[in-house]
């Protein structure tokens, strides 16, 4: 019978024994963090992890004013502060997903199907901050997540760098941050297919990608104008598939290396024309998703193009379980891009509960990865990779409180997130007081 790493379900049913033993201070302090957000709050733990390489044990973390005023093995406060002692807690920062659709408004996803080349447009002009899919990354222990257009455009609109809660004036870290092209199946299938000339009824889905050599030539031929009209001069032809006026400044800034660009290709196949296609034009992209990212790793290491890998699953869901690109999915890939060098986050996708961003570490964990390798594809690398890690990623005195107060060690089976902060906010609490 075939094994499957993933189905541990019974050890991830004891997180609910294991909660019971996980003890607040004062079940009444808990009530009050949320009540009143001005007096600072003190916790105490058994572990704090600074990064991914460094922690302190035991450790206490003094949030004042929504930031991290000290980070000590002891602390002595002469202020009223609440204390919160938890003697089997770690804390970490909080975890950063770099590619989630999280918070379109009423499920509006789609790409805008004007053209196949819209960098021009912006994903914060349609989600909803109060979206429940924010609640539920927060209770997960996610407190940063980059959300990206769809993939059903060639190349798409720029996305949005959001905290997954707060009030809304205080959640947006960057209303516009790098733009997303894809290179597989979605922008010819998904949504409303790309018919051909040849069908009766003719509509503005009746233009090019019907097929993957369509959509490279609507790749190159958007980012062909681009590298003209840079240049000073004006594209020879401007009929179907080449990019609006709107669009070309984006793709400029995008081959100037003034705006982040990702590329998202699953297969072999799409990942090394996603390569071929950055040297023609000499741009710099990350990867995201990248199943067959470990049958490629020559490639990616030589061209020093970093992952955003996942989700990992037993088997794909949505419209990528049509694509045939996740077929070759192999769980020891996240262990083989970082032993190869290359540079590698992790992301849920849209996935939580079982399919969670801490889920997703922990089963990388179980297949190779250590315990500090897949804290820092979850904090510290994805900051990195979306340009934030002045302020995220990490804990620091003088930074934002975003962080996760886990019941014991991070990612084990048997742990969850207890209390997670986002901007010194207390979103989300499970901790329980025995007796209570």
């Amino acid at each position: 019978m075939k094994s499957n790493p993933l189905n541990n379900r019974c050890l991830e049913r004891i997180t609910l024994i294991c909660a019971a033993t996980f003890v607040c201070a004062s079940s009444a302090i808990c009530a009050t963090a949320r009540a009143d957000d001005s007096t600072p709050i003190l916790i105490r733990a058994k572990k704090i992890y600074l990064s991914a390489e460094n922690f302190i044990s035991p450790g206490a973390v003094l949030i004042r004013d929504g930031r991290i005023d000290r980070i000590a093995e002891q602390i002595q406060i002469a202020d009223e502060v609440r204390v919160i002692d938890l003697e089997n807690a770690t804390i970490t920062a909080g975890l950063i997903d770099a590619n989630t659709n999280a918070g379109y408004r009423f499920g509006y996803h789609d790409a805008e199907h004007a053209s196949e080349c819209i960098p021009d447009m912006r994903v914060i002009d349609t989600i909803d901050l109060e979206g429940d899919d924010f609640k539920a990354l927060a209770d997960s222990g996610v407190t940063t997540v980059y959300v990206s257009p769809d993939s059903a455009s060639v190349i798409g609109a720029r996305g949005t760098i959001v905290r997954t809660g707060g009030p809304a004036e205080d959640r947006v870290i960057q209303e516009v941050a790098g733009v997303k092209a894809t290179v597989g199946r979605e922008p010819i299938f998904k949504a409303m297919r790309n018919q051909t000339p040849s069908r009766r009824n003719v509509s503005h889905m009746t233009r090019r990608p019907t097929t993957r050599m369509g959509l490279v030539w609507v790749f190159r031929k958007s980012f062909h104008d681009a590298q003209l009209v840079a240049r000073g001069q004006t594209p020879a032809t401007r009929g179907e598939g080449s990019p609006s006026e709107a669009s070309i400044p984006y793709l400029i800034k995008i081959l100037k290396g003034d705006l982040r660009f990702r590329i998202q290709a699953r297969s072999q196949l799409d990942i090394l024309t996603a390569i071929r296609l950055s040297r023609e034009f000499n741009f710099n992209f990350v990867l995201e998703e990248g199943t067959d990212a470990y049958r490629c790793l020559d490639e990616l290491k030589e061209n020093k193009i970093p992952v955003i890998y996942g989700p990992i699953s037993d088997y794909p869901t949505g419209f990528r379980a049509g694509t045939g690109e996740s077929n070759r999915f192999r769980y020891s890939a996240p262990r083989e891009i970082i032993k190869a060098g290359i540079k590698m986050a992790l992301s849920a996708g849209d996935a939580t509960g079982e399919g969670s961003l801490p889920m997703q570490a922990g089963y990388a964990m179980r297949l190779g990865l250590s315990r500090e390798q897949a804290l820092a594809a979850v904090t510290e690398i994805p900051a990195e990779l979306l340009g934030i890690s002045d302020l995220a990623g990490t804990l620091e005195s003088g930074r934002s409180a975003d962080l996760v107060v886990w019941s014991g060690e991070p990612f084990d089976a048997t742990t969850r997130a207890e209390m997670v902060f986002v901007n010194g906010r207390l979103m989300s609490d499970r901790t329980v007081k025995i007796g209570s």
